[in-house]
């Protein structure tokens, strides 16, 4: 082969490998919204909420919540939350929030100060089983307020 072949064949090895960090890139960043679009189509049709704070005693820190506007402040503070995927799992204070949905429960994973992973109770895509990071920060404060009111 000629330098000028070898030019060319390293020129298109390194744009597939290019083009494969970018898509890579572009795979490693949603939000929210995306994730649970084809989850919870309407806020209103979640009968209750249960968040378990992890650490303790089983039902120790364990609330359901069944009131609309406690369950729609939950949903909405979750919405606008831009996600990264990320590898690694920091040890901190967990909540397990299950939301019943038509009788189609699923779960999230909330890790403080900022891991989220979305395990849904049936057909799973390869997009649930990672942990994300919350890139644009999340007030954590209204899961804490519920527990300090109990």
């Amino acid at each position: 082969m000629s330098d000028r072949s070898w030019r060319i064949f390293f020129a298109i090895v390194a744009l597939i490998i290019l083009s494969g960090a970018v898509f890579s890139l572009v795979q490693s960043r949603t939000t929210y919204k995306e994730l649970m679009g084809d989850q919870i189509h309407d806020i209103q049709k979640i009968d209750h909420i249960t968040i378990e704070k992890r650490g303790s005693s089983y039902g120790e820190n364990r609330i359901k919540i069944t009131d609309p506007a406690t369950i729609e402040r939950i949903m909405n503070s979750f919405s606008d939350a831009k996600l990264w995927r990320t590898d690694n799992y920091p040890r901190g204070t967990e909540y397990w929030i299950w939301i019943n949905v038509e009788y189609k429960p699923f779960q999230i994973h909330y890790t403080e100060p900022d891991i989220i992973r979305i395990s849904p109770n049936r057909g799973i895509h390869k997009k649930y089983t990672w942990s994300y990071r919350i890139t644009n920060g999340y007030d954590k404060s209204i899961i804490e307020d519920l527990f300090k009111e109990e």
